[in-house]
């Protein structure tokens, strides 16, 4: 038995540790068996080179947690309770035993998650940190960490999000939006992936059938699929989403929900018109499926005013709404909100609890402030021309440079060019070369993943500055 505990007094780990770890392994493993004596604190002391006290420390530390029990005038013994494995002989070959179930990852589990360190990065359409307001959001934070009743800061949060961030989102989303909601129909929360789980969690159930374009959010897709649902595709044109072949599906299937990204349809970043907004709220109430209106980067539109949201016409509470501050400060915050009725709410909430007790209430507080000051509204609108000038450069290099290789439309709104490759260009090799130059730009396969030959995906452009959107260029010239 002594000879099992070998001390590294170089080691880190304290001693008494080192003794109370090993003595459980060799127990776990029925190296040494239940009921098993040892010898007196003293003896192991010696044998072991060690002060007593620390052997004490061992013993005691492994009393506590019931690995050894003490027989007043006998000793101190292995619990005679445990159940070990059977200890195994030199030589003898160990045979099978029981183990945990395989676990099998489903399929449509199973894609990449590129964490883009690359210096140059075409991306799928986000912000640039270096623009947001860092240093008022720090001390928003830190007012929030240390000012007022920390009690209340600090202890359970509503589910739905902390109150005060949800009464100046009203505010907010009415001014901008026109979304008259009361802070009962607003659920905070960890960014549209989140709101969009719930929303599936709430309403559909394996087996239901559910709508979205032929062209969507991978991650929606996925979402759908996992959760048991039928995805049904509809078609997609310059306008968006083809309300008239919706309207026709209505008649073949009964749809529970419909995802839809009607401002700047990802991935191709198109606007839908108001005729096609107006006739698929009608259509949502003719035949009764929700909406989950994915508002994902609303304030950035250069040619006009955004277009109000489905979720601000008279839906009858059959439009989800919701968007994030992904895009308007970064997605390192993970920070969205979900505008429903109010019990829709309530319901959404319950189910979060489950899995999410509540949200990052400081960051929740630090954020509210900056919007009850006008801070992050100032940065949306000095950023907006930041990055509209940055399309306008990008898409002129683009058609400079690269315009027998590729084509596009340049987007009214959004933060990347949806850009078709000449068939004749691999997108998934090129992108691969470019990894290699130090350049990140997604292989379209998230986007075109059903429709291959469509050889197209996003160039992000609002995350570079002019100089890096020229260098990134270059290095795709070159490479082609």
């Amino acid at each position: 038995m002594v000879e099992l505990i070998k001390i590294d007094k170089e080691n880190e780990k304290p001693v008494f540790r080192q003794i109370a770890d090993q003595l459980i392994e060799n127990v776990q493993g029925g190296t040494i068996r239940a009921g098993a004596r040892l010898p007196g604190s003293r003896k192991l002391a010696e044998l072991w080179g060690v002060h007593r006290k620390t052997v004490l420390a061992a013993l005691e530390e492994l009393i506590n947690q019931g690995w050894l029990e003490t027989k007043p005038g006998s000793g101190t013994f292995i619990a005679t309770k445990i159940e070990a494995d059977s200890p195994q002989e030199l030589g003898v070959t160990e045979t099978e035993k029981t183990s945990a179930t395989q676990i099998a990852v489903p399929q449509i589990l199973k894609r990449d998650l590129h964490l883009t360190k690359e210096t140059y990065h075409l991306d799928d359409g986000l912000p640039d940190p270096r623009l947001a307001p860092v240093a008022e959001l720090s001390r928003a934070y830190k007012t929030a960490l240390t000012a007022g009743n920390l009690y209340t800061k600090y202890t359970y949060a509503d589910t739905k999000g902390h109150l005060y961030l949800r009464e100046v989102l009203a505010e907010y989303l009415l001014k901008t939006r026109a979304l008259d909601v009361s802070p009962e129909q607003i659920m905070i929360t960890r960014g549209v992936t989140q709101a969009f789980y719930l929303a599936i969690q709430t309403f559909v159930s394996r087996g239901d059938t559910v709508a979205m374009a032929e062209l969507n959010w991978s991650s929606a897709e996925i979402n759908f699929k996992y959760h048991g649902a039928n995805v049904v595709n509809v078609r997609v044109d310059k306008e968006g989403l083809d309300v008239e072949h919706l309207e026709e599906l209505c008649q073949v299937h009964d749809f529970k929900m419909l995802y839809v990204t009607p401002h700047h349809q990802y991935p191709t970043t198109v606007i839908m018109p108001a005729y096609r907004r107006v006739k698929l709220v009608q259509l949502a109430r003719k035949y009764g499926f929700y909406i989950f209106e994915d508002d994902y980067d609303y304030d950035f539109h250069y040619t006009s005013h955004p277009i109000m949201p489905l979720g601000s016409t008279n839906h009858g509470d059959f439009v989800l709404y919701t968007g994030s501050f992904t895009k308007s400060i970064s997605p390192v915050f993970r920070l969205g909100y979900l505008v429903a009725h109010k019990e829709q709410i309530d319901l959404f909430s319950r189910i979060r609890r489950l899995v999410d007790r509540q949200g990052d209430t400081l960051l929740e507080l630090a954020v509210a402030e900056l919007l009850k000051l006008g801070t992050v509204q100032r940065y949306l609108r000095k950023n907006k021309k930041t990055y509209e000038q940055r399309r306008d450069y990008f898409a002129d290099i683009l058609k400079e440079e690269l315009d027998t290789y590729l084509n596009f439309e340049k987007p009214m709104g959004g933060m990347s060019i949806w850009t078709k490759f000449n068939d004749d260009i691999d997108l998934i090799k090129l992108a691969e070369r470019a990894l290699k130059n130090d350049l990140y730009f997604s292989d379209g396969n998230q986007h075109c993943g059903n429709y291959p030959g469509l050889n197209s995906t996003r160039l992000g452009f609002a995350s570079s500055t002019e100089e890096e959107l020229e260098e990134s260029v270059k290095i795709i010239k070159s490479l082609i």
